[in-house]
């Protein structure tokens, strides 16, 4: 007995036409025998998967199975002698909106290997400082990369020499290979799917055209940055192949947190100690920023513990967006302790000149 579609796909009844397409894409790379050679079981798989898709992806053939089941569309479902694995619409079979270079372009070994590539990119991570990330810094690192072969260029021949077109698949990059009524494209096993064979290999790189290169550069960190943000430094990644550019390097910055700030978003906060004179009759206070500098806030008279003073664009620039944050400064009053003596008098006189019952009105 033929295996529900729906269970071949795992996917459930009530799907959507997108998740049967993903479902699809997903299972058919995974055992195509491209990825699996000389598999019967992956083989036997990928033609089980590409029937059940070719119901379930139909939107008339779906309704058909569902209310009839396998005795619906079509009866005994997909015909494999009218499907050439080597074409997208061979013998009338449609994948349903995308073409079968679409699935399947990146594992058989197809045009887009014998063209140039763009290399990887890369990832590091990097620390800068609390201050560093308020006013921005210009570090210098040293990484390793694949780097294209200075003697040959990334040409992978010694110089003086060239590549020339692969005897086995005749320049395509590609060779067909039939199974029964099925007909698969693999990538040429002699050349991989670039078309091309290097007779004469560079002496520096053996033919890779690519070498493994330590290299020092300067990497600019906006000012604003914080833990996660990532800053791309274009064309410093690994070399690319077939003359293809190289990839980018990617630096996920890390702000370790700072001894008496504390960030959130672009806005920084700042405890204040303030005196009993200067919270009472007011004072005009120096405040320290980040980038070394220093600002001036004016704390009015009668300011009270807790409270929190702004000065505008005074925090972390935004790096999505204009201008800066803020910094909040938080008032800490700080009580003097008088056990005997003068201070404590004056205390007292002061006290009761002011008359002032803190708990008033509270209950």
């Amino acid at each position: 007995m033929k295996k529900d579609y729906y269970e071949v796909l795992g996917i459930s009844r009530d799907v959507s036409e997108d998740e049967i397409k993903k479902a699809y894409r997903r299972l058919a790379r995974k055992h195509h025998p491209d990825v699996n050679p000389d598999d019967q079981e992956a083989e036997s798989r990928f033609k089980e998967l590409s029937e059940a898709y070719a119901v379930l992806g139909d939107k008339e053939k779906r309704a058909e199975y569902d209310q009839f089941g396998h005795a619906g569309a079509g009866g005994s479902g997909f015909d494999f002698s009218h499907f050439d694995m080597g074409g997208f619409r061979s013998g009338g079979f449609d994948f349903g909106g995308f073409t079968y270079e679409d699935l399947f372009g990146d594992l058989l070994g197809r045009s887009r290997h014998q063209g140039p590539e763009r290399g990887d990119s890369l990832s590091y991570s990097l620390q800068v400082s609390f201050e560093d990330a308020y006013k921005g810094v210009e570090v210098p690192m040293t990484y390793g990369h694949m780097a294209a072969c200075d003697r040959c260029h990334g040409d992978g021949s010694e110089p003086g020499s060239a590549p020339s077109s692969c005897p086995r698949c005749g320049g395509t990059g590609q060779e067909k290979v039939a199974q029964g009524p099925i007909q698969f494209a693999h990538a040429c096993a002699q050349c991989r799917g670039t078309g091309k064979v290097i007779s004469n290999p560079c002496s520096s790189c053996r033919g890779r055209g690519s070498v493994e290169k330590q290299e020092r550069i300067n990497v600019k960190i906006p000012a604003g940055v914080d833990t996660g943000s990532r800053v791309r430094v274009a064309g410093k990644g690994n070399a690319g192949s077939n003359g293809g550019p190289p990839g980018d390097l990617f630096i996920t910055v890390q702000v370790p947190a700072h001894s008496y700030y504390r960030r959130e978003g672009s806005d920084i906060f700042l405890d204040l100690p303030l005196s009993f004179r200067e919270a009472s009759l007011g004072e005009k206070i120096s405040i320290p920023l980040p980038d070394g500098k220093t600002t001036l806030l004016t704390v009015p008279p009668g300011t009270q513990g807790g409270q929190k003073m702004r000065l505008r664009d005074k925090g972390f620039p935004r790096l999505k967006g204009r201008g800066r944050g803020s910094l909040y400064a938080a008032i800490k009053i700080t009580v003097p302790k008088a056990s005997k003596g003068k201070i404590v008098d004056l205390i007292k006189e002061l006290d009761t000149a002011l008359d002032v019952d803190p708990r008033k009105g509270l209950w």
